[in-house]
């Protein structure tokens, strides 16, 4: 994924598992749980 040994085992492991999932994403290996768009965060008329 980009990165050496140290950086590797210094980081934490939420986001080795935030980074991996992502990785997969992009590679079309793994579909996200849910889609959201904008409009599905901030309702119409604000």
């Amino acid at each position: 994924m980009g990165m050496n040994a140290e950086e590797f085992w210094l980081m934490p492991i939420g986001l080795f598992f935030d980074l991996w999932t992502c990785h997969k994403q992009w590679h079309g290996i793994e579909k996200p749980r849910r889609t959201r768009t904008i409009d599905d965060i901030i309702p119409p008329g604000i």
